[in-house]
């Protein structure tokens, strides 16, 4: 009888745990999420140097380049060969070669935002939704969370039980599919934070491999 009491005690504690993972709200899988990442709360201090390498489609050659972030100051450095330029806040001082300040401020958003991910949904304005899907990507199931924007509409691709970050996807115009996926593989330490290493881009429209951004190091 004692066996039978602990087996139904047992069932019904880890039914309870099921349960509990299987209400969880968006917001609620994104700070798992967000606390897998960075438990320590880093990323919002972050100064340091990521230095990549990118893998591109056949005919392309592959790059060398650098992005300094100090996300305290809302500044970043970038440097590839024939490029050299700085942001910090929405001023752009160009130290080599030429970019429109326009696409620079983009820049500086862009690698603040998707090597920053998930801690970068906490932003102001960022609307989660709270209903979680189920979804099969390559063969295995995530749980997926929506975060709409102006402009376009993110899903986030967690592992269920360690709520790890393994893809993300966005539609431009999700009525007709025309969006990319990304794919993300790898894991690099730094302090207590864990920050995907490599970062594989295609599109969601067609089967088209767009590229691979390959985090080497962080100086």
């Amino acid at each position: 009888m004692r066996k039978l009491g602990l087996s139904a005690l047992l069932l019904a504690f880890f039914s309870c745990q099921s349960s509990d993972k299987a209400s969880q709200t968006g917001p609620e899988l994104i700070a798992k999420s967000i606390e897998f990442h960075d438990p320590q709360n880093e990323w919002s201090d972050f100064r340091g140097t990521l230095v990549f390498q990118d893998s591109l489609p056949d005919g392309r050659n592959s790059r060398f380049y650098k992005v300094s972030l100090d996300n305290a100051s809302s500044s970043m450095s970038y440097w590839i060969e024939g490029l050299e330029y700085r942001v910090h806040h929405d001023s752009v001082v160009v130290s080599e070669g030429a970019i429109e300040d326009e696409r620079a401020l983009r820049m500086r958003n862009y690698y603040s935002y998707l090597w920053g991910l998930p801690m970068k949904l906490l932003d102001a304005g960022t609307s989660i939704d709270r209903d979680v899907q189920d979804e099969m990507l390559n063969g295995k199931m995530y749980k997926v969370v929506r975060v709409p924007y102006e402009a376009d509409t993110w899903y986030f691709y967690l592992e269920p039980d360690s709520y790890e970050m393994k893809a993300y996807k966005f539609y431009k115009d999700e009525e007709k599919g025309v969006g990319e996926v990304i794919y993300l593989d790898g894991l690099m330490n730094v302090g207590e934070m864990k920050i995907p290493s490599h970062r594989t881009w295609y599109r969601t429209e067609k089967p088209e491999f767009l590229a691979t951004d390959k985090l080497l190091r962080i100086e």
